[in-house]
């Protein structure tokens, strides 16, 4: 089973963070997230190996096409040593958990169930909530986990093979949105979620989702790129097609053609 963790989800925009050294910050909002990963690596804290993962995983997700699999990769091996060095901070979980689930996208299906993509990421997931209970990235990570799974599994077996549900995963990505209203970011990969899902049930939350990421001010490299693909999928939320719909959430969710 592949994991998806969508957004996830993806923790990979946020104010300042103790801990991360200036020019990496810098580099990462001006998008250039192979310098920002290399100063945070040269750093070396728990914190800064932490940010040289979401930035690597930042530098794989900005594509037009299929995400970058060898740049996820690295970001795994840097988020498990950011985990190494400090295994009490939530951040390095995260990031190994989204770098996970990116990269399950990538590859075969029975290579991701040999790799134990869905566990691994589920453990990391559930230490960084255990670590950081009210986290919303955390929160949204078990969102998504439950979601794509009951999405390409279906429900019964989701739930007998690995625990995972749709009641629980809009739970917990709800709860995520309510925590940090205005972040685009876990709104834009929400409405992903939930329209890969079922477009039908979910088209007017995913449009209520993308217009709340609209509030989100801030303008680094990844919020400008995400804005601009928000106001695509929320124009065709408007017009398009089922078809075409999910002809574009596979698209922005980086799966190959």
């Amino acid at each position: 089973m592949k994991l998806c963790v969508t957004a996830l989800w993806i923790a990979l925009a946020g104010a300042a963070l103790a801990g991360i050294p200036p020019k990496a910050e810098s580099a990462y909002n001006a998008g250039k997230f192979i310098d920002a990963a290399t100063f945070a690596e040269a750093d070396g804290s728990a914190e800064a190996l932490a940010f040289a993962a979401r930035a690597r995983i930042a530098d794989a997700i900005m594509r037009d096409g299929p995400f970058c699999q060898p740049c996820l990769k690295s970001a795994e091996v840097i988020a498990q040593t950011a985990i190494d060095r400090d295994p009490k901070r939530a951040e390095g979980y995260i990031q190994f958990a989204l770098a996970l689930g990116f990269r399950g996208r990538l590859i075969p299906l029975m290579e991701a169930k040999e790799e134990q993509l869905p566990e691994k990421g589920r453990a990391a997931i559930d230490k960084a909530l255990e670590l950081a209970p009210h986290n919303a990235w955390g929160l949204a990570a078990r969102g998504a986990w439950n979601l794509e799974i009951v999405h390409r599994a279906g429900p019964v077996l989701a739930d007998v093979t690995y625990g995972a549900g749709r009641t629980r995963g809009l739970k917990d990505f709800r709860d995520a949105l309510a925590s940090d209203p205005r972040n685009l970011l876990l709104h834009f990969h929400f409405a992903l979620t939930i329209l890969a899902l079922d477009v039908d049930d979910f088209r007017a939350e995913a449009a209520a989702a993308l217009a709340a990421g609209e509030k989100d001010l801030r303008a680094d490299a990844l919020n400008r790129f995400t804005r601009k693909r928000a106001r695509e999928l929320s124009a065709l939320l408007d017009t398009g097609s089922n078809k075409e719909i999910r002809t574009v959430v596979r698209k922005f969710q980086g799966y190959p053609p």
